[in-house]
């Protein structure tokens, strides 16, 4: 349960974080863990809950493309529609979002079931390590910026199962998705635009995930929090994306992973 202040503090965080490579639920889950008290088993479930803020103002902000894919379903099931590009994307959400699962859901179980090994210094030690990892990728994807106009099949595989493992929190969904699309040769705007548009779906399962292990918890703080998500979310977006391909942020996901990390020892 959340006091109102920290409802508010967490839905700002998840607001302005969820767009930028430095692991949204790897923020939220330090704060809940060094600040507020709670345990990993805690936290998690928390830092998923507050996606669906900043998934409704992805909606909200890439209206245009998503409308497109849901006005092209009924010809893309039937195999009759001819929008190539809109098929492509549709494919890619689809086997994204599936290895996704495939590979995050045991994670979430894993991390969730555990809580009471992995809580305080050692849970914030593990968030740090992988906040490192996530520093490193985007270091090493800055090379792999190019132009690649059609999605295939490889390029969804590969994204969807890095995705996956951003059920790991410090593990930026963003980053690694970023990264990885970088490394097909894809463009940062183009790159930004196809994880940005991942993000809906994936949370969408999420949030399924934990409706069916009964972990999501509905009070009026934990509505406030997801509110501040929205419109944190949905006033941040334009401008970070303009930005997010022109500031580098492995650094900082680095030397905040280092202290996490140095704090295990302390």
């Amino acid at each position: 349960m959340l006091t109102l202040l920290e409802a508010v503090v967490l839905g700002i965080v998840q607001g302005i974080a969820e767009w930028l490579p430095i692991s949204s639920e790897g923020m939220t889950s330090l704060i809940m863990i060094n600040f507020f008290g709670k345990s990993i088993s805690d936290a998690l479930p928390m830092s998923i809950w507050l996606h669906i803020g900043t998934m409704l103002a992805a909606i909200v902000f890439l209206r245009k493309d998503v409308m497109a894919i849901v006005r092209n379903l009924p010809g893309y099931v039937k195999k009759q529609s001819f929008e190539s590009n809109v098929n492509a994307t549709t494919t890619f959400l689809i086997i994204t979002t599936f290895l996704t699962g495939v590979v995050g859901l045991p994670m979430i179980v894993f991390a969730i079931g555990s809580g009471g090994a992995f809580s305080g210094k050692v849970a914030t030690a593990f968030i740090g390590l992988f906040l490192i990892v996530t520093g490193v990728l985007q270091r090493k994807a800055k090379g792999g910026v190019g132009l690649l106009k059609r999605i295939n099949n490889v390029d969804s595989i590969i994204v969807g199962i890095a995705q996956g493992f951003s059920a790991i929190p410090g593990i930026s969904r963003s980053g690694i998705t970023v990264s990885a699309l970088l490394f097909r040769g894809f463009t940062a705007e183009k790159a930004l635009r196809l994880s940005f548009l991942m993000s809906v779906p994936a949370v969408f399962v999420a949030e399924v995930g934990l409706g069916v292990m009964g972990l999501l918890v509905f009070d009026v703080n934990s509505i406030v929090a997801l509110l501040f998500s929205f419109v944190f979310g949905f006033l941040t977006i334009g401008a970070l994306f303009k930005v997010a391909g022109k500031i580098d942020f492995s650094w900082f996901c680095i030397i905040l992973g280092a202290l996490s990390v140095f704090a295990f020892f302390v």
